[in-house]
């Protein structure tokens, strides 16, 4: 029996209604949803951290939550493992015309992204999803979703031509931002900070950085100075918690200038 296959006969003996675990078994599609995300947020770690032996450990959760879902969809006679298997082996070929297609020439990565996006549009209007954003996941990480609606906006001719246009955008935003707050409306004040955030995600698109990734370094980057902070604070004999805010600036201060 291949691997693939005994992980699926294991995965239906843990839903087994009779022997089975009954954790595995009162889980839904919709209670594991969580988890996909959270797997794949695992997986990112790992090769942020180049933990290759972690890494192969998560790439199995990930399957695992594969597999999970595709016995529970089994079950409920939607669609199984095989039938997931067959349609992305398909997919892959059909997107991929200049490899499978013995007529099609070689083209350049730029060109093939072209055509990619051809044929996903075209996959996309046969299921009557004619309009710009339909196919983006309502559930889709805030930041991954701004960036994917500007993309998808640039696609269409509506950008912004040069970053500083953006940083202006940004700095338009947080003038805005700051006449809310001293207003004192919190809900206009929410609105703008959103618009403050997604003209930001903009313009990391623009720079071509990844907005997630730079906020990723920079909550590393706060973890690891606030954790040298109290290590020296607790080498003078004192808590955090009893510091007044100026002293807490200047082991602040005192911690980045090292860096």
């Amino acid at each position: 029996m291949s691997s693939i296959k005994t992980l699926l006969e294991t995965m239906r003996m843990l839903r087994d209604r009779d022997n089975g675990c009954p954790w595995d078994i009162e889980q839904t599609l919709e209670s594991l949803s969580p988890c996909v995300i959270e797997e794949a947020y695992e997986v990112s770690d790992a090769i942020a951290r180049n933990d290759y032996e972690n890494l192969k450990e998560e790439l199995g959760d990930v399957l695992l939550q594969v597999i999970f879902q595709a016995e529970i969809a089994d079950e409920l006679k939607l669609f199984n493992f095989d039938e997931i298997v067959d349609t992305l082996n398909k997919k892959l070929i059909r997107r991929h015309p200049h490899v499978f297609d013995e007529a099609s020439k070689p083209l350049s990565a730029k060109e093939q992204t072209r055509i990619w996006d051809q044929i996903k549009a075209q996959e996309k209007s046969n299921k009557d999803a004619s309009w710009t954003f339909a196919d983006i996941p309502a559930s889709m990480p805030p930041l991954l979703k701004a960036k994917k609606i500007q993309k998808k906006a640039a696609k269409k001719g509506f950008d912004w031509k040069e970053s500083i246009d953006v940083i202006e955008k940004v700095e338009e935003e947080l003038k805005e931002l700051k006449y809310e707050i001293q207003q004192n409306n919190k809900q206009n004040t929410q609105e703008e900070l959103g618009d403050l955030l997604f003209s930001i995600v903009n313009l990391s698109r623009h720079l071509e950085i990844d907005a997630s990734e730079a906020i990723n370094q920079a909550n590393h980057k706060f973890i690891k100075r606030f954790r040298l902070m109290e290590e020296e604070i607790a080498k003078e004999k004192k808590k955090l918690e009893n510091l007044s805010a100026e002293e807490l600036e200047k082991f602040w201060v005192n911690i980045k200038s090292h860096g």
